[in-house]
């Protein structure tokens, strides 16, 4: 088994600190694919948007997007669960992935590479990633993960924590809820494990 993504990807990275919170990282090496290599034939028939991550199964399939992947690693190796068993917090689990992909990845998106220039747009998309950590900091209550338990949901926007200061934003003073979630994160040893290498400049 063997993971295929990209060094800067966000989705690739969602994967590596799972498989760091299972102690997998030695047994599921990670592969390089470079842009180039995602847009030839032979990609795309591991995937075929040409997208990253792809886990290779030791059968030689693969499966495609980091969801299902963690959730496939969590169902063979569930110690320690990264999807909850109740109904309700899996359901919350799914309901927080999705809103990380709608409505924080788009304004990072917008930040990369790094923008110096303070643009109407730049402060637009930073304006959308404050309007998250604020509602997150509601959503965290007095919780100390966002379904209660450490799960999926939590690393999904630790890919994102963990590179907000490249790109210039800080979460607000007035989220402390949010600022003491993410020091908990930063606290967790998958978070060291898999820091993105530098931004390219």
């Amino acid at each position: 088994m063997r993971l295929h993504g990209g060094i800067h990807s966000g989705y690739t990275q969602k994967v590596r600190i799972a498989l760091a919170e299972k102690g997998l990282t030695e047994r599921v090496p990670f592969v390089l694919v470079t842009p180039e290599e995602r847009r030839t034939a032979a990609y795309r028939l591991r995937h075929p948007l040409g997208l990253v991550p792809v886990l290779e199964l030791d059968d030689g399939s693969f499966l495609t997007e980091s969801t299902p992947i963690i959730e496939y690693l969590d169902a063979l190796w569930p110690e320690p669960p990264l999807v909850p068993a109740d109904p309700l917090r899996r359901a919350c689990m799914h309901a927080l992935d999705h809103y990380h992909d709608q409505a924080l990845t788009p304004p990072v998106r917008r930040l990369w590479p790094p923008v110096t220039a303070a643009t109407a747009a730049v402060a637009a998309a930073k304006a959308e990633v404050a309007a998250v950590f604020a509602h997150l900091d509601g959503v965290l209550g007095e919780k100390p993960y966002l379904v209660g338990q450490f799960s999926l949901a939590d690393i999904a926007f630790m890919v994102r924590l963990q590179i907000l200061p490249e790109l210039g934003v800080e979460i607000s003073a007035g989220c402390a809820r949010v600022l003491a979630w993410r020091e908990r994160l930063a606290a967790r040893p998958s978070w060291a494990r898999t820091m993105y290498p530098p931004l390219p400049r």
